[in-house]
C-alpha cells in the first residue's frame, strides 16, 4: 500500500463540504395522516401515511460515545417545531445499490484475531447483527504487505527455483487456512456477506523480473495467469466463499520493493481482460464480475487519472467490466469529489467501489478520524454513487506491527493484543464502518439526502423493507435539526462533533 498516509488526515481542517446537486420532487400536504400526492403524466396517485407508528431511532459516537442510544433527543412528528437547519429526505428518488461497508481480512488480519483468547467473541463481533455487521470483505490473493513474518510472502503457485507450472500442479490455498477458517465461521454467522478479491502479485515464474516484488507479468503467462485467477475463484466458490468482485490488480501504478505488487498499463489491462481473463471468467460459469483500477485519484501533480476510463473505452474490454475500485491515499476531499463525478459522468452503468483507506497509530482522535474519512470515503462518496466501502485492515494488533514489509503505522477497524490478554479495542474506522453496517442492509438503495448547512453533512438509503436510514456527520457544536420526510417533520439533537444514524421505517 502507497504509502503517503500519514499527512491525511491534517485534512480534517477543510470546513466544507460538497452539496448533493439533486433536487426534490415531492409534493403533499401535512398532517399526522401524512397525505402525498404524487402527479405523473398519466395520473394522479394519492397515498395516505399513518406516522403515528413510525417511530424515529438514532444513535452517536465520538470520542465520548460509542454507538450511544440518543433516541430521546428526537421529538414526535409535526410537533410544530422547525428549525433552522433543514435534512431534507425523499426516497422516492433512488439511486445506486448499497452493497455494505466493511474492511480487507489479511492475513495478519486472520492471525491476530486466531490467536486471541476472546477468537469467537471477535468473530462474532464483526459479523453479527449485534455488533459490526460487517457486510463487505475483501481478499487478498495471495500475500500482501499484511503476512506474519514466519509465514512470508506468497502467491498459491510458488516453485522453487521459480520453475514455471503453467498448469498450475502446485496450486494451492493451504496458506490462505487461517483465513478461510474465520470466513467460513463469518458466513455462519451472516451468509449474505459480498467479497471483493484483488492480486497483488502473479507468481513469480510468471513475471519478466521472476520475482513477487515490482516488475510485470510475461505477455507469454497472460493465459496461465487468467486461469491462476480463476482456478482462485472456483476453489473459493466450492469452499463456500462467491467473489461476487474480482480486482484485476492493488495499485497497479505502484509496484513495492518490500511486498509483493506488480503494474500494469491502460493497454496491458485492455487486452488482459478482453483476449484471456474475461473469456474465461465467462467460461467458467462463475458470477463475479471484473473490477479496475483499484487505486489513487490523483498523480503526484493533483491530475485526475484516467486510468479507468481509458481502459472502458474498449468495448470489448468493457463488455467484462462491472466496478471500478477507488483508494483513498492521494489527493484530499475536493479531488475525491471530483474524480467519483469523473468517473459516474464517464460511466454511469458501472459501480464504484471505496477498497481502501486506512487510520494510522499517530492519530487517536475520533472525531478529526471520522471527519477525515466521512468527507472522502463515505457520506460524500455515497452522494456520488459509491455502491460500497471497505477499509484496510479489519483487525491489527493495537501497534500495526503485525506485518511484512509496507505500512508500519496503519490500525484495523479494531485491535487485538498479541501478549494473550483478552478483549479488543475499537478503532476510529470501525467506528464508522458500524454507523453504515449496523442498520443499512446490503441490497438498499441510495435516496435522495440534502442538508442546508455545509457544518452538516449526510446521507441515506432505503431498503426493501421500507426502512429508512440516514448516517449523519455533525462537524462541531450540538445542533437541533428539522427532518423533512414526505412533508411531515421531526427534529433531533445532533451531539457535538459526532457520527449519528437515525432510522425509521415507512407504514405499510
Amino acid at each position: 500500500m502507497k504509502k503517503i498516509i500519514s499527512f491525511m488526515f491534517f485534512l480534517f481542517l477543510l470546513g466544507s463540504s460538497i452539496a448533493c446537486n439533486l433536487t426534490s420532487v415531492t409534493t403533499g400536504t401535512v398532517s399526522t395522516m401524512d397525505t402525498i400526492t404524487t402527479t405523473t403524466l398519466e395520473t394522479t396517485v394519492t397515498s395516505t401515511l399513518d406516522l403515528s407508528g413510525a417511530d424515529v431511532l438514532a444513535y452517536s459516537s465520538n470520542s465520548a460515545n460509542e454507538f450511544t442510544d440518543i433516541s430521546s433527543s428526537v421529538s414526535k412528528w409535526n410537533d410544530g417545531q422547525e428549525t433552522t437547519l433543514k435534512i431534507n429526505v425523499d426516497d422516492l428518488q433512488t439511486f445506486q445499490t448499497f452493497y455494505g461497508t466493511g474492511a480487507a481480512l489479511t492475513y495478519s488480519g486472520a492471525y491476530v484475531i486466531n490467536q486471541s483468547p476472546s477468537r469467537n467473541e471477535i468473530i462474532n463481533y464483526l459479523f453479527s447483527e449485534s455488533g459490526l455487521n460487517i457486510q463487505l470483505v475483501r481478499l487478498t490473493i495471495g500475500a500482501s504487505d499484511f503476512v506474519t513474518s514466519e509465514v512470508g510472502h506468497y502467491t498459491y503457485d510458488d516453485t522453487v527455483g521459480n520453475v514455471a507450472d503453467p498448469t498450475l500442479e502446485q496450486f494451492t490455498l493451504q496458506k490462505d487456512q487461517i483465513i478461510l477458517d474465520i470466513l467460513q465461521e463469518a458466513l455462519s454467522i451472516n451468509p449474505n456477506i459480498v467479497f471483493i478479491a484483488a492480486p497483488w502479485s502473479a507468481p513469480a515464474w510468471m513475471k519478466t523480473n521472476k520475482s513477487l516484488y515490482g516488475g510485470v507479468l510475461k505477455t507469454d503467462y497472460y493465459s496461465a495467469y487468467a486461469d491462476y485467477l480463476v482456478r482462485y475463484l472456483t476453489e473459493m466458490d466450492n469452499l463456500g466463499v462467491h467473489i461476487r468482485y474480482l480486482s484485476i490488480q492493488n495499485e497497479p501504478y505502484y509496484a513495492p520493493g518490500n511486498y509483493p505488487g506488480m503494474t500494469w498499463t491502460i493497454d496491458t489491462t485492455k487486452i488482459f481482460i478482453r483476449d484471456f481473463l474475461g473469456p474465461k471468467l465467462i467460461t467458467s460459469g462463475l458470477n463475479t464480475g471484473l473490477m479496475i483500477w483499484d487505486h489513487n485519484t490523483v498523480d503526484n501533480s493533483g491530475t485526475l487519472i484516467d486510468f479507468p476510463v481509458r481502459v472502458l473505452r474498449n468495448a470489448e474490454t468493457a463488455s467484462y467490466v462491472t466496478a471500478i475500485g477507488v483508494h483513498c491515499y492521494s489527493g484530499d476531499e475536493f479531488d475525491m469529489a471530483d474524480y467519483l463525478d469523473y468517473l459516474h459522468e464517464n460511466n454511469p452503468e458501472t459501480e464504484v467501489f471505496m477498497t481502501e483507506c486506512t487510520a494510522v497509530t499517530a492519530y487517536k482522535n475520533i472525531e478529526s478520524n471520522m471527519e477525515w474519512s466521512v468527507r472522502r470515503m463515505y457520506l460524500e462518496a455515497y452522494n456520488r454513487y459509491a455502491s460500497g466501502t471497505t477499509y484496510w485492515n479489519m483487525a491489527l494488533d493495537p501497534n500495526g506491527q503485525t506485518h511484512l514489509g509496507g505500512c508500519d503505522t496503519c490500525t484495523g477497524l479494531i485491535s487485538v493484543p498479541l501478549d494473550g490478554q483478552t478483549g479488543f479495542t475499537l478503532e476510529a474506522d470501525g467506528y464508522i464502518t458500524g454507523h453504515f453496517s449496523k442498520d443499512i442492509k446490503s441490497g438498499a438503495k441510495k435516496i435522495y439526502v440534502k442538508v442546508n448547512n455545509t457544518s452538516v453533512l449526510a446521507t441515506g438509503f432505503v431498503d426493501n423493507e421500507g426502512k429508512i436510514t440516514l448516517v449523519v456527520f455533525n462537524d462541531g457544536a450540538e445542533r437541533s435539526t428539522s427532518i423533512i420526510w414526505r412533508n411531515s417533520t421531526f427534529t433531533i439533537t445532533l451531539p457535538k462533533s459526532s457520527l449519528i444514524t437515525i432510522t425509521w421505517n415507512k407504514p405499510l
